[in-house]
């Protein structure tokens, strides 16, 4: 099975989308998803419960991805559990045949939720990172080369004299791949992707970018309202909040910020979020690219 290593190694442009998993969704719920994705995506990315309504745990997820033969790139994050648990999981995801995991504090808790759950935060994302690190080190619980290990980073408008520090840093925790947040602001990203460029930041680590298919305008208010600001220009708000067709036209967006990225300097490849149905993950790729035929 090609692995999302294999394929960010290899490919010119790597394509993975995010499960869309909640509450609800079942075993066979998520074995219809992977089959619908498997002919056009490299890989696909399991959440790790960011909206904090629970859904399937993402090591059993990964294991049905893997029985579909589609490699998954699991998220583990500090928010939920502490070192002892993320340690057992990271573990898990090493006997599972689990080769890629993005790690991440985790976002705080919504306010809606902050007099009933508290979030963990036992260990940082560094930490976190180091644990991966040193269970890819013992060839008994993983075979070399190891995790292939990512995290997040936020695209900002880099002010002069910019150094990437954030950037070195992960690199230097052992991030071999880092994922924008929720991006459909081309003219941002060109900036951003630049500077990186220009000061040889990307040297050790490649550029995913999330590219979101909007679902609604409540949608965007949801995705504004997290920690890392979604960028999506005001004229592309507009233009969805007029459209006769809300889904048609945020799929026409998501096909249009797609079509851009291959040709930014230093882009590695996309995610796709869809929390709906993924066959509308399909008509944005085939808009985009054609007809594809990833999987192997």
């Amino acid at each position: 099975m090609k692995t999302f290593r294999d394929a960010v190694r290899d490919s010119d442009f790597v394509i993975t989308a995010q499960l869309p998993l909640g509450p609800g969704t079942t075993a066979e719920d998520l074995r219809q998803i992977l089959a619908t994705l498997q002919p056009v995506v490299d890989a696909v990315q399991v959440s790790d419960n960011p909206t904090t309504k629970p859904h399937m745990a993402p090591l059993a997820a990964a294991a049905l991805s893997l029985q579909a033969g589609i490699d998954p790139i699991v998220h583990m994050t500090c928010r939920d559990r502490n070192r002892i648990a993320l340690q057992s999981d990271v573990m898990g995801a090493a006997a599972l045949g689990v080769t890629s995991l993005i790690l991440s504090r985790g976002e705080k808790m919504p306010g809606m939720h902050k007099q009933r759950i508290k979030g963990v935060f036992d260990i940082g994302a560094k930490r976190l990172l180091a644990t991966a690190q040193a269970v890819a080190a013992n060839e008994r619980l993983i075979s070399a080369p190891g995790f292939f290990l990512g995290s997040n980073v936020t695209v900002i408008d880099p002010p002069e004299g910019w150094a990437a520090e954030g950037i070195d840093n992960k690199a230097g925790a052992g991030s071999k791949f880092v994922q924008t947040q929720p991006c459909l602001d081309i003219v941002a990203l060109r900036k951003y992707m630049a500077a990186l460029v220009a000061r040889k930041a990307l040297e050790r680590v490649s550029v995913i970018v999330q590219v979101p298919l909007l679902q609604s305008l409540q949608s965007i208010d949801e995705l504004q309202g997290a920690r890392r600001p979604l960028l999506i220009p005001p004229a592309l708000v507009e233009r969805l909040r007029h459209a006769k067709d809300f889904c048609a036209e945020a799929e026409a967006v998501c096909s249009e910020t797609l079509q851009a990225l291959p040709a930014i300097p230093g882009i590695a490849g996309s995610n796709i979020t869809c929390p709906g149905d993924p066959v509308a993950v399909l008509r944005v790729l085939t808009a985009a690219f054609g007809n594809l035929g990833r999987s192997s």
